[in-house]
C-alpha cells in the first residue's frame, strides 16, 4: 500500500484555500496537513508536519511563492514545490522553475489536474499546465540561433535516453513513454533518472526546456 502523500497548501486567499481543501479532502491517499496565508508561514508548516509536497501561490504578502520555494529547498530539500496560481507570464513562469518548482498549474486547473500534479510530484516527475509549457518551449525556441550551443555529445546520453528525452520535450509521461517504446515504466524511470543527472537539472520541465534551448534533440 503506497504512502499518505502529506500536503501544505500557501495561498493569502481564504476562499481558495477552503475550496483546495475540499478538492484533496477527497482525494485518496492524499492528506492535507496544513494551510498558509503566506510563503513564510508554508515553509515553517513544511517544516513542521514533514510535508512531501508544497502546493502554493506565487503572489502572497510577507513573503512571495517563489522566495518560499528558494527556502523551501534550503530547509527541507525533500519536500515538492508545486505552483497554483493565475500568473502566466514567462518571467514568473521561470522564476518559479530556477528557484525548484517541480509543476506549474494555473488556477483554471480542474481538481484532477490538481490532484494528478500533486502525485506526480511526489513522484519526481513535473506537470504544467498546456498552455504555460507551450510558453515556456515558445520562448526557449526564440533563443538566437546564432549562440554556440552544446550539443548531445558533450552529454553522453545514449541513443535510447535520446528518444525518451524527445517524448519528455513532447510532455509525455513514464508511462505514455513505456507504452510508444515497449519498455516497462520502471525502466524508462531509470533512464529520466540518469538522463537527468547527464543533463545536470532536477526536474523533467528543465531537462525538456534544457534539450530545446540547447538543441539536444529535434523539436
Amino acid at each position: 500500500m503506497s504512502e499518505t502523500i502529506r500536503v501544505v497548501v500557501a495561498d493569502d486567499e481564504e476562499i481558495y484555500r477552503k475550496a483546495l481543501a475540499k478538492i484533496l479532502g477527497h482525494a485518496q491517499g492524499i492528506e492535507l496537513v496544513a494551510t498558509g496565508k503566506d510563503g513564510a508561514e508554508a515553509v515553517e508548516l513544511c517544516v513542521q508536519h514533514d510535508a512531501d509536497v508544497l502546493l502554493t501561490d506565487l503572489e502572497m504578502p510577507t513573503m512571495d511563492g517563489i522566495e518560499a520555494i528558494r527556502r523551501l529547498g534550503k530547509k527541507k530539500m525533500d519536500c515538492v514545490p508545486v505552483v497554483l496560481t493565475a500568473h502566466e507570464e514567462s518571467e514568473k513562469i521561470f522564476d518559479a522553475i530556477r528557484a525548484g518548482a517541480m509543476g506549474y498549474l494555473l488556477k483554471t486547473s480542474n481538481a484532477n489536474d490538481i490532484v494528478s500534479a500533486i502525485r506526480r510530484a511526489k513522484d519526481g516527475e513535473s506537470i504544467m499546465t498546456p498552455s504555460v509549457a507551450a510558453k515556456v518551449i515558445a520562448d526557449f525556441r526564440k533563443i538566437d540561433s546564432d549562440q554556440d550551443l552544446p550539443n548531445e555529445h558533450l552529454y553522453d546520453l545514449t541513443e535510447r535516453e535520446l528518444e525518451i528525452l524527445e517524448h519528455i520535450v513532447e510532455g509525455l509521461q513514464n508511462k505514455d513513454i513505456a507504452g510508444k517504446l515497449f519498455l516497462a515504466e520502471k525502466t524508462v524511470k531509470n533512464h529520466v533518472s540518469n538522463i537527468l543527472k547527464k543533463l545536470q537539472v532536477n526536474s523533467r520541465t528543465a531537462a525538456a526546456m534544457k534539450a530545446v534551448k540547447e538543441n539536444i534533440v529535434d523539436s
